[in-house]
């Protein structure tokens, strides 16, 4: 057989590709496009623990540039901390780094009397030392979130008919009182929960425990 007979086979023999010999890529193309729906679920249900990556953040800087290279929300925190050791007001302020941010939490009896919404004037130095910390460290992108809480002991007064307006207006006391500090009024939030959201509590407590504990004023600052 010559060499051109050779050749005139081999093309005769070559497969004849159609279209189905693709069909592969429309399995291929669904199973990415249930792979990238996956990760877009994941990405939206997952809850970013903020005040873990600030601290993360810090000790990254901290391992790179050999320096302890503070972030907004562990300042925030430092100060925070250091004026309530020297004030000594370890039992009516805690201040923790949380999933959203930074977060403050007065007992009520630091900020108000029993079913006031006036603030104490003991309370005022405390508050102007956040807002300072606050607007000294952070920066625009930090929202302020004040909340109210309150027991499950009922109120009815002509000001306060219900818990709902007595922790609206507490929390609506201190947003007013950190305006007055120079925080932008475009950052800061102010809600009400009366006795909707309970402390949780670990142990065995007692009613009254869980009341005084309930009763409180909660500044969170985190990014928006």
């Amino acid at each position: 057989m010559s060499h051109a007979s050779r050749q005139r086979g081999l093309r005769r023999r070559r497969p004849n590709f159609d279209d189905s010999s693709s069909s592969w890529l429309v399995t291929y193309s669904d199973a990415i496009t249930l792979l990238l729906a996956f990760f877009v679920m994941i990405l939206a249900v997952s809850d970013l623990n903020q005040g873990k990556i600030e601290s993360l953040k810090e000790g990254l800087a901290e391992v790179i540039s050999s320096e302890n290279n503070a972030t907004p929300f562990t300042e925030i925190k430092q100060g925070l901390d250091e004026y309530v050791e020297k004030n000594g007001l370890a039992d009516q302020v805690t201040v923790t780094l949380d999933p959203r941010g930074i977060q403050v939490e007065f007992a009520n009896v630091a900020l108000y009397d029993s079913g006031s919404a006036q603030l104490k004037s003991d309370a005022q130095p405390m508050l102007q030392e956040l807002g300072r910390v606050i607007k000294d460290v952070s920066h625009g992108s930090h929202m302020i979130e004040v909340e109210g809480h309150t027991d499950d002991l009922p109120i009815a007064t002509d000001e306060f008919p219900s818990n709902w307006e007595l922790s609206a207006a507490r929390a609506t006391g201190v947003v007013k009182y950190l305006l007055q500090t120079g925080i932008a009024k475009e950052r800061l939030k102010a809600s009400g929960y009366a006795d909707s959201r309970p402390k949780v509590l670990e142990g065995d407590i007692t009613t009254q425990d869980q009341r005084e504990a309930d009763r409180r004023v909660v500044v969170t600052v985190r990014r928006y």
